[in-house]
């Protein structure tokens, strides 16, 4: 099995972030920005870009946005892998909760998924997000549609206890 790792983005990576979000079926699923998008929210506070690596290269990416207003709260707004099915995508996902709860002052980690991702939700479930109710046509695709999203969540108590309270994890430098 490859050894993961996980860094932050570089301004090198845009082009690997904006192929990846393209890939069939990703678009809706992840949603895609363009390069000056990327750039100006990796260049913001509250944003982190992360890269997942194997020792073959770069196979996903990651952004997480955390609210500066002190209730400890971060969103796993946007993750992606290239290739899912191989268990990759849920050792990406573990580590980047890890990088999350590695900041003593995040208590919650969010997210929001399409209700027909199930692919997603049971990758999220098994490593402890509980779902927490339906957001009801709060997604609006570049067309006009609009879609319900589900609310899930994992707290750092449930981290702790699903990742082990003796493990270590380590903040990336941003």
């Amino acid at each position: 099995m490859n050894t993961i790792s996980i860094r932050a983005a570089r301004d090198a990576d845009i082009a690997f972030i904006m192929a990846t979000e393209r890939l069939p079926g990703y678009a809706e699923r992840v949603g895609a920005h363009d390069a000056a998008v990327h750039r100006q929210k990796m260049g913001l506070r509250d944003y982190r870009y992360v890269i997942g690596e194997t020792p073959q290269g770069a196979f996903g990416f990651a952004v997480i946005k955390q609210n500066d207003d002190g209730k400890g709260i971060a969103n796993l707004n946007r993750i992606a892998v290239r290739q899912a099915g191989n268990g990759i995508g849920t050792r990406f996902i573990l580590g980047v909760t890890d990088l999350v709860f590695a900041d003593p002052q995040i208590e919650r980690l969010w997210l929001d998924v399409l209700p027909d991702n199930a692919i997603a939700r049971h990758v999220y479930a098994k490593i402890g997000f509980v779902e927490e109710g339906l957001m009801r046509s709060a997604l609006r695709f570049p067309d006009g549609r609009r879609a319900d999203l589900l609310l899930m969540s994992l707290l750092r108590h449930e981290w702790l206890t699903a990742r082990g309270a003796d493990r270590k994890a380590t903040a990336l430098p941003v």
